[in-house]
């Protein structure tokens, strides 16, 4: 389906912002609670969202920065967003470090107000939980990888409230061995996010190949095109939230014209189909690059003028010599009913251009030759030797 790059963008720009003033409201409240509870595993929680602060800051750079295009960027500066999401993957492995570092190696001091500690923690589990869902929602909807990076980073803010959870109630009780433990798999949770941000980012920057999914739906309609006699090649690469793909066609066309007609036809389809395709490039070349006429006779090698009952089936083709002859029987001469059918898509198959035949009332034939994109010329003559075949016209 057609996608409007404009509402991509100002979409993008909103959740962002919206990430800048939530993070600014966490470092807020967790650093003024954490001093006024005297808990450090929320002041650093607070420090944590500061960076989360600086990772959405960045990223809203990013959105802005890939959205231009330049002389120097005729492809736009979209990889700018997954160049973004690097970073971030980067910032989520700084945050796991410091929780870490935080909770693992430093000092226990005594909770002074256990109640207002959990009550602003409660207050930011549900505040990243909610947002977090939010934005990589609509990051899917906009197939934004610098988005659902940062909703994923602000997962980890969520993890990271539950560590300081454990933290407040170990540093209240003292018990230290129950905080390290929750600290270790809550922090193998954070990596294994931040690894996954990154393999993404760096797929894109190295322009591998876009999903299978987009490929396979790409495929299924040009198979939709009867003009496409093979597929040789297609491949893509992602940049940003776009996707830009290249194939290579071979087309059953007669003239250049027609065959750049349907290129941008086929173009406007695939743009208008699969989401998030900011350009296709089309090569094609010819089916057949040689000249085959076929010409339908009796038994006594007389023109036929009934198609489908046709007893022989002679193809001539063109070469720098002259023409080269083959002589076959008419598969279909033996069916009761589709005779018409079944000829000319046996004649398609044998890269046949078109077909000369003797005047018929029945136009059920001409209709079947049409369907395979065949051509058919009539002729008064009456036997083989009559024809001359330097004279067709395909």
């Amino acid at each position: 389906m057609s996608v409007d790059k404009t509402v991509i963008f100002k979409t993008k720009r909103k959740i962002v912002l919206y990430s800048v003033l939530v993070n600014l409201f966490l470092s807020v409240i967790k650093l003024t609670g954490g001093y006024i509870s005297g808990s450090s595993a929320l002041i650093a929680d607070g420090v944590h969202s500061l960076s989360d602060l600086a990772a959405a800051l960045s990223i809203l750079v990013g959105i802005i920065l890939s959205n231009r295009k330049s002389r120097q960027f005729p492809y736009g500066l979209y990889k700018v967003e997954n160049l973004v999401s690097l970073i971030s993957a980067f910032a989520i492995f700084f945050a796991g470090y410091e929780i870490g570092r935080e909770v693992l190696m430093g000092e226990m001091r005594q909770i002074s107000s256990l109640p207002t500690a959990l009550s602003i923690i409660f207050l930011t589990l549900i505040t990243t939980f909610l947002f977090s869902r939010y934005e990589l929602r609509k990051g899917k909807e906009v197939n934004s990888p610098g988005l659902i990076a940062d909703a994923k980073h602000v997962m980890t803010d969520f993890y990271s409230s539950l560590i300081v959870v454990v933290g407040v109630i170990a540093q209240y009780f003292q018990i230290i061995w129950l905080l390290k433990v929750v600290v270790i798999v809550i922090i193998g949770f954070i990596f294994h996010s931040g690894f996954h941000i990154l393999r993404e980012a760096i797929k894109v920057l190295l322009d591998a190949s876009v999903d299978n999914d987009t490929i396979e739906q790409v495929k299924q309609i040009i198979n939709k095109h009867s003009h496409v006699v093979k597929l040789n090649s297609i491949q893509g690469r992602n940049s940003g939230s776009y996707k830009f793909l290249e194939m290579d066609i071979a087309l059953d066309i007669d003239t250049l014209d027609e065959a750049h007609e349907f290129v941008e036809h086929l173009k406007q389809h695939i743009l208008n189909e699969v989401e998030f395709v900011e350009d296709v490039v089309i090569h094609f070349e010819p089916a057949h690059k040689d000249l085959k006429i076929a010409v339908l006779t009796n038994d006594n090698d007389r023109i036929s003028s009934h198609f489908g009952g046709a007893k022989k089936i002679h193809i001539f083709t063109k070469t720098d010599t002259g023409f080269k002859h083959e002589i076959l029987s008419n598969p279909a001469q033996t069916l009761d009913h589709g005779k018409s059918l079944e000829l000319s898509e046996f004649l398609r198959h044998k890269g046949v251009r078109c077909v000369v035949m003797r005047p018929s009332y029945n136009t059920r034939p001409l209709k079947a030759l049409e369907a395979f994109h065949i051509k058919h010329i009539f002729t008064d003559k009456q036997s083989l030797d009559e024809l001359n075949l330097n004279e067709i016209k395909c």
